[in-house]
C-alpha cells in the first residue's frame, strides 16, 4: 500500500440518522415492510414507565437512548392513529406530539443534560397519553 492511498472509509461523511415527520411516508414504509402485527403496547408501556421512573441525574447516554425509543413509539402511534382528530383534546395532543418531535430534531450532544432529561419526560407523558387514546378509541370500534 502506498502512502498516498486513502484508508478505506476515511472519505465517507458520517451522517446521523434522520426521521421523517410525514405520516404518509411512514405509512408507506410500514406497508412496504408488510407490517401485519398490532402495535406492541407492552413495549411502549415499559419504555414510558422506565423514562418516568428515572431519578436525577441519569446518564446522558441513557437519556438519549430512551428518547430515541420514545420518539419511535410516538411516531408509530401517530402514523397508526385513525381516530377522530376533531375533538379539541385530541387535536391538542397531536399538536404536542408534533411539537416534541420537532424539538427532538434540534437537540444534539451540546444540549444541556437537564434539557434532554425534560424532553425525554415530556415525550414519555405524551406517548403515554397517545397510547391511552389509541387503546380507548380502538376498543370503541
Amino acid at each position: 500500500m502506498t502512502a498516498n492511498r486513502r484508508t478505506p472509509g476515511t472519505h465517507w461523511r458520517h451522517q446521523t440518522p434522520t426521521f421523517t415527520q410525514d405520516p404518509q411516508t411512514l405509512r408507506r414504509l410500514l406497508a412496504a415492510l408488510n407490517r401485519d402485527h398490532p402495535i406492541d403496547f407492552a413495549t411502549i408501556s415499559n419504555t414510558v414507565t422506565e423514562a418516568l421512573a428515572a431519578q436525577l441525574p441519569p446518564e446522558r447516554a441513557w437519556v438519549d437512548i430512551i428518547t430515541l425509543r420514545l420518539r419511535g413509539h410516538l411516531q408509530l402511534l401517530l402514523t397508526e392513529y385513525d381516530g377522530d382528530t376533531d375533538a379539541p383534546a385530541t387535536l391538542a395532543l397531536h399538536r404536542d406530539a408534533y411539537r416534541l418531535l420537532a424539538l427532538c430534531d434540534t437537540f444534539d450532544a451540546d444540549t444541556p443534560p437537564l434539557h434532554a432529561y425534560e424532553l425525554m419526560r415530556a415525550l414519555a407523558e405524551t406517548t403515554r397519553s397517545f397510547a391511552d387514546l389509541h387503546v380507548t378509541e380502538g376498543s370503541d370500534r
